[in-house]
This record gives C-alpha cells, structure tokens and sequence, in this order.
C-alpha cells in the first residue's frame, strides 16, 4: 500500500469566531488593547447580577410576583450597556471631538427638559419619561463632562482661552441645573472631577483656596433651605437621635455590616434585607455584599474598583495624545468616586445619598452610562494612522 498516498483531511470545526470576523462582528476585537479592563468590566457584571439577584429576590416576588424581576431587567440594561460599549470602542480621537459640543447641548436640553416635565422621587425632580422610556438625565452628565474637559484642556492653540471659557460655562450650566433638581451626589462627583482635572494640568493652589470655600459654603446653603437634605446631614451625624426615621437607614446598614464578619452570614442568608434595610438593591447594596459574603466579600468588591481605577489611569498615562490623556482620567475618575461616594454612604463616612455602586447596584440608566464611559476608555487606545 503506497504510504504516500493523500489521505483524506477531517475539516476541523473552528467556531463560530471566523465566521463572526468574516461579517466584521467579532465582538472582542475592540477590547483587545486591553483585555484587563474588558475581564475587570465583565467579572464586575456577573458579580453585580448575582449580588443582585440576592439583594432584590424579595422585594420582587413582594412588588411584582416574581424574584427574577429586577435582575432581569438588569440583565437586559448590561446588554444594552455592552452594546453601546463596543460602538463606542470603535470611536476614533477626531469623532470623539466632533460628537463633544453636540453631546453636551443634548444633555443639558434634556436637563432643562427634566426641570420642566420631570418625575419628582424622593423630593428630587431627576427622571424624564418620554414614552415608555424613563431615565436619570444627570447620568448623562458624567461622560458629558468629561469630554468638555478634555476638549478643551487638550488645546494649545490660540483659541485655547476661548475653549476653556465656552466648555466653563456649559459645565456650570450642566452642573448648576443638576443642583438644581436637586442631587447634590452627582453635582459633587462632576465637581470632583473639574478640580481633579483642572488640579492636573497644573492650575495655581491660589485658586482653589478661593474657590472651594466658596462652592462648600454654596453647597451648605442648598442643604440649610432643602429640609429633607438638612434632615439626611442631621441623620448622619448622629443617626441614634432618630432610629426610627432620619437614621434608621445608616443604623440598618450598620447592622448589616456588622452581621456578615469574616465570612458572611451566607449567600442568600441576609436578615436586613428582609424588608429592614430600605434601598438594599440600589444604594445600600454594599451593605447586603458585607452581611453576606463579610469581610472578605468587601474586599472583593473593593478590588475589582481598584482594579478598574489602575486599568483606567494607565490607560490615561500610556495615552498619546493631551485630549486622550485628559478623557481617560476624568472617566475613571468619576467611576472610581461615585464607587467610593457609595460605599462611604453604606459605612457610614458619607451621608445618605442616591448614588449607585457602578455595575453592581440596580439602575438601567446608570448601568448603560456606566459601561458607555469604559467603551470611551477602550476608544482612547487606539492609535491613529498617519
């Protein structure tokens, strides 16, 4: 028998990823200048529905007959979330700057919008329904922001005092509808972000010793003529005066905290959640991760942030150009402080506040925003072609 003769090749199944990239659809090429922010972004997803899942079970099968409810809806917002992640990612440097002035005047028309025909919750007017869509307008400040930032930092032409006046007073129009409806934890996080922006570009010390005395006492004010603001400050700094209202949420998060330990009581295992700790789903979910899975489930959640922040400032360090620089700092900036905003509301560092643990705490709005900014971190690292 000739033992040269052709055999027959068995046709080896490769997958289903040729034929994607064969379509132009392949879903991770956009990712893949860095797959640590990708797997960090992703974990934090999967670690938020199963969180989730524990934190709402009850309040859905209670309100809406089904355990599933709010989960699933989450589920659905992440998915719509990575979808404008990926398109983002595509995103070249000169699109960015061509989509900054129109992407502000939207969200400060629909700020103004909200100002008019918003839904007040929680005496704060912040939720624009049109149709069946209902979304947290200030939410679309925060990549907002940060592009003005940057597009007008990043310029060293002679137009750049120009820039830096017209991108001030659409941040101070951004910001100051924001305090005005008002939600002084997002005006805050955006404000942070400016003075973390400005401080790294190099403004002179002189300027913020005048200035942020002035912003806190503005902010002191607010919350002085906003009783239900004065009342949270009054719950925070001695939340055992009134166990039974202005500081029964902290007490109940304290409680919860203090029940997980090293370990945790146990997946699933919560008592506060049970209808004790209000907002257990949203803005104390940090406080039901710590009852359940302790210690060491904190310092998960608190690693997969840290993770992120190291992801998101190399990408600002390693940028090639002043504008990318300037983006990837003031996203994962904001990113990072609304994280720690959340967690210091949970422990107790913080006064109350609606402000969600990125990723991990219910809120489609804030979910789709949240991962649209990390698709604007994976656009900063592209290289442009000469």
């Amino acid at each position: 028998m000739n033992s040269h003769a052709i055999r027959p090749t068995k046709r080896r199944n490769k997958g289903l990823l040729p034929i994607f990239r064969e379509l132009g659809l392949n879903f991770y090429e956009p990712f893949k200048g860095d797959g640590q922010l990708f797997w960090v972004t992703l974990g934090l997803c999967v670690f938020g529905l199963v969180v989730l899942f524990s934190a709402s079970a009850h309040t859905g099968a209670e309100d809406n007959n089904s355990k599933l409810f709010f989960v699933s809806r989450q589920a659905i917002y992440m998915v719509i979330g990575f979808i404008f992640m990926w398109i983002l990612a595509w995103f070249k440097e000169a699109r960015l700057k061509q989509c900054v002035w129109g992407f502000a005047l939207l969200t400060l028309g629909l700020l103004v919008l909200t100002q008019l025909v918003g839904d007040t919750a929680n005496g704060s007017e912040r939720w624009l329904t049109i149709g069946s869509i209902r979304f947290q307008t200030s939410e679309l400040a925060k990549p907002a922001i940060a592009l003005l930032l940057a597009w007008a930092f990043s310029d060293q032409s002679h137009r750049r005092n120009e820039r830096l006046a017209m991108a001030g007073v659409m941040c101070i129009a951004i910001i100051g509808f924001i305090f005005k409806q008002p939600n002084l934890s997002i005006t805050l996080l955006l404000s942070s972000a400016v003075v973390g922006v400005t401080f790294m570009v190099g403004f002179p010390i002189w300027l913020y010793a005048g200035g942020l005395p002035f912003v806190f006492w503005l902010v002191f004010e607010k919350i002085k003529h906003t009783p239900y603001q004065w009342r949270r400050i009054e719950g925070w700094l001695n939340p055992w005066n009134d166990p039974q209202d202005v500081g029964y949420n902290i007490i109940q998060s304290f409680y919860a905290i203090a029940s997980g330990g090293l370990a945790g009581t146990g997946y699933g295992n919560s008592v506060q959640k049970l209808f004790y700790l209000p907002f257990q789903h949203t803005d104390f979910i940090f406080a039901i991760i710590c009852d359940e899975l302790g210690f060491l489930g904190a310092l998960v959640t608190l690693s997969f942030y840290g993770w992120l922040a190291l992801r998101g400032f190399n990408i600002s360090r390693g940028a090639d150009t002043p504008f990318k620089q300037l983006l990837a700092f003031a996203l994962t900036w904001m990113l990072v402080v609304q994280a720690v905003i959340n967690i210091s509301v949970a422990t107790g560092l913080f006064p109350v506040t609606g402000v969600t643990l990125p990723l991990i705490s219910y809120g489609g709005t804030s979910v789709i925003v949240t991962l649209a900014m990390i698709g604007l971190l994976f656009s900063l690292l592209q290289r442009e072609k000469n």
